[in-house]
């Protein structure tokens, strides 16, 4: 059985992120004044994109982030006919949103009669979603001991997840997390030592790294076998007091 309603109350990566909890193949489809929208999810990752105009695969994902009017479907059971996206969905996410502000910015300053003041506002305010993701993203292409991260609600819940295997149910790791942070915490205050702060998991090949950013979310971290820790907990340090500011007033 199907999901569906009216385009005008949810955004696409919304609905991404409900094809990505359900435990089989979805597609997510858009139909809009414009044409439909197609776009399949399978193992939580956008696998293919299609557009009513021949787009496919990323090219067709800006477009489908405009949509904000018709309805949409979320419909189990349905495979992909070909496989058109293999970058994780976070950076296909952020690569069409820089596309759509950079149209944008181009449009403005094509139709602008005078140069634009340097404090003019170019572009619309990015959402907390994008700049969690944004910054997650950069964190992963800036660190040699940070190779996934993740940020959750201490509920379960995700925000954002930039993790290096496809295969890894973000959903799951959420959840643990969460769970090893309630033990943690509950820890602590049976000792009367303070507030939890971090815990570090080893496993045989690498580790997880968990980081209060607020009372109510966590900054998640998969560490290599070769890391240097010092550095990570360093970069996690700095990671989490950037996402507290973003988070400021929300969690």
């Amino acid at each position: 059985m199907s999901l569906q309603g009216p385009l005008e109350t949810v955004d696409l990566p919304h609905l991404i992120e409900l094809a990505q909890g359900m435990d089989q193949p979805t597609a997510v489809v858009l139909e809009t004044p414009q044409g439909v929208w197609r776009l399949f999810v399978v193992d939580g990752q956008v696998v293919h994109a299609e557009g009513p105009n021949g787009q496919t695969g990323e090219a067709a994902v800006p477009a489908a982030l405009q949509a904000r009017a018709g309805t949409f479907r979320l419909v189990p059971d349905q495979a992909p006919p070909t496989t058109t996206i293999t970058r994780p969905w976070n950076a296909v996410l952020l690569d069409a949103l820089r596309q759509l502000d950079e149209a944008s910015e181009a449009s403005s300053a094509a139709a602008a009669p005078f140069p634009p003041q340097e404090d003019t506002p170019m572009t619309r305010p990015k959402k907390t979603r994008e700049r969690i993701a944004e910054l997650l993203a950069n964190l992963l292409d800036e660190s040699a001991d940070i190779i996934g991260a993740a940020v959750v609600g201490t509920d379960g819940l995700i925000y954002s997840a930039n993790f290096p295997r496809r295969d890894a149910d973000q959903n799951l790791i959420a959840a643990s997390s969460a769970a090893v942070y309630g033990l943690s915490q509950r820890t602590m205050q049976q000792l009367h030592e303070g507030q939890f702060v971090q815990t570090l998991i080893e496993g045989s090949d690498g580790y997880l790294l968990v980081r209060s950013v607020t009372p109510r979310v966590l900054f998640v971290g998969v560490l290599p076998r070769e890391v240097n820790l010092g550095m990570a907990f360093a970069e996690a340090r700095t990671v989490t007091a950037k996402l507290a500011e973003i988070l400021q007033g929300l969690a």
